[in-house]
């Protein structure tokens, strides 16, 4: 006895949006992932360049990944500093020296078009004063801290201000 194979749309159009469910679900779950990856990867280059260390005890803290804006404790002055790091011109940093003794002090200086440092208030409430350029003391290799640097400029595309008309 021989056995005819009959055609069913419906079973094939069950199969075909299964599959376009599991490509989707895939799809999905693979975005958050990367975006997971990037945040950890500006998360790193972001301590390096503020502390020398990829991992330090007290971490900046990224307080909007989207405007890429990072606040960190100035201990010394009893205050925080924000930085916006999509504001800063990567393309006019450079790395400044400053002798003492034997030893070579570094400072990557860094400006922008908008204000790209605030000082805050102890309790954050109030920007107490903000700047167009900033000095950060590289605390790690001035070759690490560019690449790091590198890193957060490509996570954080610079803001070009628009034009009046």
């Amino acid at each position: 006895m021989a056995t005819v194979m009959t055609y069913r749309p419906a079973k094939r159009r069950r199969i075909g949006w299964g599959l376009a469910v599991c490509g989707a679900a895939l799809f999905a779950t693979a975005l958050p992932e990367r975006a997971i990856a990037d945040d950890a990867a500006l998360q790193q280059a972001v301590n390096y360049i503020f502390t020398g260390r990829i991992d330090p005890p007290t971490a900046p803290e990224i307080t909007d990944r989207a405007a890429c804006i990072v606040e960190l404790p100035d201990r010394r002055n009893n205050r925080y500093v924000r930085y916006y790091l999509k504001r800063f011109k990567t393309d006019g940093a450079w790395f400044s020296k400053r002798y003492s003794g034997r030893d070579v002090l570094y400072r990557l200086e860094i400006e922008g078009d908008d204000t790209i440092v605030e000082y805050l208030t102890p309790d954050k409430a109030r920007v107490s004063f903000g700047f167009k350029s900033t000095q950060i003391p590289v605390a790690g290799n001035v070759e690490q801290t560019q690449k790091a640097l590198e890193l957060v400029a490509s996570l954080c595309p610079n803001e070009r201000p628009k034009a009046p008309f």
